[in-house]
């Protein structure tokens, strides 16, 4: 973290030595809308369980979920794969909220604009289109599970313990300095 935050004032420091000064407002302001939340593992939990999810934000968590995607190499396929079942599940995640806020739009409208690129990746999907036409899919053998707090307490510790591990391991920082 302390290298990053290096680069940042090295950034500055170039800015302000050339007098761009457009350009170093930009990058302030670019700064208080970081996407990694400078991989601040609270911050990011907060991000996606407390305005992406709740304030119906699928795009902005997707594009969250595929920044941390880049983040490593090919060599890194346990990560890779670890990380590509949390997508499934926050993304479940989010389908699930949407229902229980009676927001079934948001589940027709998340569909319409991810739905061939989750069945291209994944056929489970497929049983999870009808989830917004069911009378009440918290009572379904197949979703139940979903509406526990037990599930979503275990996701939210499985972010957690994820995030935790790729931040504070060598993971990140090799993707942004090398």
């Amino acid at each position: 973290m302390e290298n990053l935050q290096y680069a940042e004032e090295l950034v500055r420091e170039f800015l302000v030595f050339r007098g761009f000064t457009n350009t170093l407002q930009a990058f302030e302001k670019e700064l208080g809308t970081d996407i990694g939340k400078g991989f601040q593992v609270e911050k990011i939990l907060d991000l996606i369980f407390s305005v992406y999810v709740p304030k119906f934000q699928a795009e902005n968590l997707i594009g969250l979920l595929a920044f941390f995607k880049l983040c490593f190499s090919s060599s890194e396929t346990v990560l890779v794969a670890t990380l590509s079942e949390l997508e499934v599940s926050i993304l479940r995640y989010y389908i699930i909220h949407a229902i229980q806020s009676g927001r079934k739009d948001k589940v027709v409208e998340f569909f319409g604009m991810n739905g061939n690129n989750l069945l291209q990746r994944d056929q489970d999907w497929t049983s999870w289109f009808a989830i917004p036409y069911l009378k009440n899919p918290s009572l379904d053998p197949q979703f139940r599970v979903y509406f526990t707090k037990e599930w979503f307490h275990a996701l939210h510790l499985s972010v957690r313990n994820f995030l935790s591990q790729m931040f504070n391991g060598t993971h990140i920082l090799h993707y942004l300095f090398s």
